[in-house]
């Protein structure tokens, strides 16, 4: 994969002679099925642009770290949230666009990975006070993603955006403190994000 991403972006800066590197800083809303997290997310790309234009193609790749200060609601069958979640997550998209006039339209592909920490209650149905049980989870979730986005960049080398992702997720729980969570499942992904940026 490294070496297909080296070869797109070469391939990209010989036939358009210029690369470009943006930083952004944003806010994402996760959802995990029933599960959403809050991030503040600050990602890096680099990517192979067309160098003159009013229409310029562009690709490459873009790392990017949400860190999760902000949970509700629970992917876990009869449990619900218990106060604050937090976490970090590590998405590594490659990314494909078009730039028209500042205007910008761009697709992403790729994989994520994020490390989610959350205490959880369960309720039994009927039960008494005393039958509420409690856990903290630190969950693995893992998998493909894929998205679009699009956004202004300015003369002044700022940019904004917003972005759609979304994917399936694999989900190990590595602490299993109570016999109702469930260790490994799957959940769709699905990710909303408002950014701001400087193109270097």
């Amino acid at each position: 994969m490294k070496r297909i991403l080296l070869l797109a972006i070469s391939v990209f800066a010989f036939a358009f002679g210029a690369s470009q590197t943006n930083t952004t800083i944003g806010y994402s809303y996760v959802r995990l099925d029933k599960a959403s997290y809050q991030a503040i997310e600050v990602g890096t790309s680099v990517v192979a642009i067309a160098k003159k234009g009013f229409v310029r193609p562009y690709g490459g790749a873009e790392v990017s770290v949400p860190i999760f200060f902000d949970t509700s609601g629970s992917n876990q069958p009869e449990y619900s949230a218990k106060g604050t979640g937090y976490g970090v997550a590590l998405q590594v998209p490659l990314i494909f666009g078009i730039d028209i006039g500042g205007f910008y339209i761009q697709a992403m592909a790729g994989y994520n990975i994020s490390w989610l920490n959350d205490a959880l209650k369960k309720i039994p149905s009927g039960a008494q006070i005393g039958a509420i049980k409690d856990a903290k989870t630190s969950t693995i979730s893992h998998g493909y993603i894929y998205g679009a986005g699009i956004g202004f960049n300015f003369s002044s080398n700022f940019t904004i955006g917003v972005r759609y992702i979304r994917g399936s997720m694999n989900n190990k729980v590595d602490n299993n403190l109570d016999e109702g969570v469930i260790p490994k499942y799957k959940t769709n992904y699905e990710k909303f994000m408002a950014l701001i940026g400087y193109k270097f």
